[in-house]
């Protein structure tokens, strides 16, 4: 039976409510906070107001390629402007050697790859592996473990593969810009365990995005200052891999597995397949302890989603974007009448049973899924100059066709607005309960190994509440409980986005060694200060 997408809350916290409810390092940080003046915060030194649009002379952007890369393989990643076709018009883009999405770079589990980053553009760039347990030296946080990549230089980085799944990388330096201009790409890393993911005719890999459009080029931005901090940059031009008329062609009878990523800046995406349903079977960090079936897949910005889908009919499938009294079509899939070569449908539907993989690697964590929180905190923002507009940027909040109970804005509907605000007038706030520290002033230590519940609050009384993506950088974490209610189908995550007046409960893994970002990943917000900083170490 197909579940309404009205009759479920937003994102992962609901995938699994659905189930079960009805519709000391002060004097550290703030050395930190005065020393980080080059990190994501803070402006380029270019002179100019605006990053240049121009496309004369541009080379062409070139399709993602698929890299497989051995254990020990170096690549060489290189950024530099291109020109991009987005709905017929050329447009002045960043691309890892050409492409957008850069390369997909497919590696096996336990292995690892020297990546030389090489800055051919004049933007101060930075890889951060998104979601990789990695050395901390080799995150690409800027301003924490490196300093970004100026034009002309390059950067080493080592880069070890511990879990299977799907990963993605992008510049952790100007995140609202450099991702808008196409600077991302993915990690697909297979499994050592040939058991661990279900036989597919196939595997895909899509990138979702937004990019704002205006008089056929890109919404200018600032190289002085970040704008569009009050929700975060919405686009009206919706991309899979780089394109708006991305196409994929498969044989009937094929059982698909796609890996999806959200690059997007601030969008959720409500993905649908026309006519199929969705079977849901992994997350962030690899697999979901059960899959699930469902119409539907919410995926928030810097999430990624594991799900299979069979293809039993011929013709076209649209790829949709729904959101209430609205959809769009991102794609289409076409289903050619020539047989698959082997048939994986009787698994599609009874390979439903626990993944055995996944319990073993959570049972550890188990007996601290009732512990009270060690760290609690506080998601909330205010505003300056703009405060004494407060009630109108709360008000549009009830209006079921720009929101929904959550809080999810599914469109800029507030645009005047939301591009007049910038850094200097709109404040995202994380803040410690225990210590009321907020942002950059946090500085928490954990010893390596340790298991931490952290308790998030996402205040509805602020300014212009609304859900937050939290990534932590070099860890992953179980998602235990959300507003009181335990999770019955867990999957290793590093991004869970916290509801509106929700509040969320996650065990923290900290087995690995380092210093380490947590931050909100709206681009704009964390651009805004909402991040802070920790250690796991001996």
């Amino acid at each position: 039976m197909r579940v309404s997408r009205h009759d479920r809350i937003l994102s992962a916290p609901v995938r699994f409510l659905t189930r079960v409810i009805s519709p000391s390092g002060l004097s550290i940080a703030a050395g930190l906070s005065a020393w980080l003046t080059a990190g994501c915060l803070f402006e380029t030194t270019v002179p100019s107001e605006n990053y240049p649009t121009d496309v004369t002379g541009l080379p062409a952007a070139v399709p993602s390629p698929t890299l497989a890369l051995r254990n020990g393989d170096t690549l060489h990643l290189k950024v530099e402007y291109v020109r991009n076709e987005i709905a017929g018009r050329p447009m002045r883009m960043l691309g890892f050697n050409r492409s957008i999405p850069g390369p997909t770079l497919q590696v096996k589990e336990g292995s690892q790859i020297i990546v030389v980053l090489i800055n051919g553009s004049n933007v101060p760039i930075t890889l951060h592996s998104h979601g990789v347990r990695l050395d901390s030296h080799d995150d690409g946080t800027d301003g924490l473990d490196q300093k970004p990549v100026a034009q002309g230089d390059s950067f080493v980085y080592t880069i070890r593969f511990p879990d299977a799944g799907v990963f993605w990388y992008h510049s952790h330096y100007r995140e609202d810009y450099s991702q808008e201009m196409g600077l991302y790409g993915n990690y697909l890393v297979s499994p050592s365990d040939s058991t661990y993911w279900d036989p597919v005719n196939r595997e895909v890999t899509w990138m979702l995005d937004d990019i704002d459009t205006i008089n056929g080029g890109i919404a200018p931005f600032s190289e002085k200052k970040v704008d569009h901090t009050l929700m975060g940059r919405f686009g009206n031009t919706f991309l899979i891999n780089g394109t708006t008329d991305y196409a994929l062609t498969l044989k009937r009878g094929e059982v698909v597995r796609f890996y999806v990523t959200n690059a997007s800046d601030a969008r959720v995406f409500n993905l649908e397949i026309d006519r199929s349903g969705l079977k849901i079977v992994g997350s962030d960090n690899g697999r979901y302890e059960v899959p699930l079936f469902s119409p539907n897949e919410y995926i928030a910005p810097g999430e990624r989603s594991v799900f299979e889908v069979l293809f039993n009919d011929t013709g076209s499938f649209d790829i949709l974007y729904a959101i209430p009294g609205q959809t769009f079509t991102l794609g289409r899939i076409h289903v050619l009448a020539d047989a698959a070569e082997k048939d994986y449908s009787r698994g599609f539907f009874s390979a439903t049973d626990t993944c055995a993989q996944v319990v073993a690697s959570i049972d550890p964590f188990r007996p601290y899924f009732d512990k009270p929180p060690d760290k609690e905190l506080i998601l909330t923002g205010t505003m300056g100059s703009m405060s004494g507009m407060a009630m109108k940027v709360v008000a549009p909040a009830h209006d079921p066709t720009s929101v929904n109970q959550m809080g999810i804005e599914w469109t800029d509907h507030m645009a005047a607005m939301n591009a007049a605000s910038d850094t200097g007038n709109m404040h995202w706030i994380i803040r410690d309960k225990q210590t009321g520290l907020e942002n950059m002033d946090i500085f928490w230590t954990f010893k390596t190994g340790d298991k931490v519940m952290i308790r998030m609050y996402n205040d509805s009384l602020a300014y212009h509440p609304m859900p937050h993506p939290i990534h932590f950088h070099g860890q992953r974490f179980l998602v235990v409980n959300v507003d009181g209610k335990r999770n019955p189908d867990m999957a290793w995550k590093d991004t869970f986005l916290i509801g509106r007046g929700s509040t969320a409960d996650i065990l923290l893994d900290a087995s690995n060694p380092g210093g380490w970002m947590a931050h909100c990943h709206i681009a704009e917000h964390m651009e805004d200060g909402m991040m802070f900083f920790f250690h796991v170490g001996d």
